[in-house]
């Protein structure tokens, strides 16, 4: 039994000798990864815990319709430290909405463009920049935003970015296009919202003919 135990141990040995340094350089490495992805959890939680602490002091001063230099000091803090959160995009979103109800769209557009290009989560992206052209429409630049419009983006955003398509073209008197736009809108709205805004919409920018047969329909229906 004693040589059977002394061939086992020179067996081990032997096996650590030409195993042991890679085996401890893998349990290393293994240590390694576990302690880098907690550190890199434990600074994602911090990060998110700060911006949303920055995050609900610019919402409440916003909604006291106060954009003073500390508000945006704390937006741009946000933009620049913060841009992997959601926090940042929400933020730069609000102070743009705030200045564009002061028709402060030199001020705004930059929040939008920022919002557009660093948006952590892709629905906030096209929110970003479907807010952006109505900007440009805003500023009567209807080109550039119809344009924007035209933006490659998923199907689950269609309605949102026919629909201002569709206000623009509605604005500039081109209702077949409007029509269009609002009909694509309305075919790509999901079951569950509300459908009677886009319907009025689309009544109303009816083609001439087709607004010309409804009046002779309504007529003939009186008579």
């Amino acid at each position: 039994m004693a040589d059977f135990d002394n061939e086992e141990l020179s067996r081990v040995r032997q096996w650590w000798a030409a195993n042991g340094n890679a085996l401890m350089i893998g349990v290393l490495v293994g240590l390694i990864v576990i302690a880098a992805w907690g550190g890199w959890n434990w600074y994602q939680n911090r990060q998110a815990a700060a911006a949303a602490d920055i995050s609900a002091q610019i919402e409440g001063a916003l909604v006291n319709g106060a954009i003073d230099d500390s508000v945006v000091e704390a937006v741009e803090r946000l933009e620049n430290d913060y841009s992997g959160t959601p926090y940042a995009t929400g933020a730069a979103l609000g102070l743009a909405s705030a200045y564009v109800a002061d028709s402060e769209y030199d001020k705004a557009m930059p929040h939008l463009d920022w919002a557009v290009d660093n948006a952590s989560e892709e629905g906030m992206r096209h929110i970003a920049r479907v807010r952006k052209a109505r900007l440009l429409w805003t500023q009567d630049d209807a080109e550039a935003a119809l344009t924007l419009l035209e933006t490659d983006h998923p199907a689950a955003f269609d309605a949102l970015y026919a629909e201002v398509a569709g206000d623009i073209h509605a604005a500039r008197g081109d209702r077949e296009a409007a029509h269009q736009a609002y009909q694509r809108a309305l075919d790509a709205l999901p079951q569950d919202t509300p459908r009677q805004p886009l319907q009025n919409k689309l009544a109303d920018n009816a083609p001439a003919d087709d607004a010309g047969a409804g009046s002779e329909q309504e007529s003939a229906s009186a008579s």
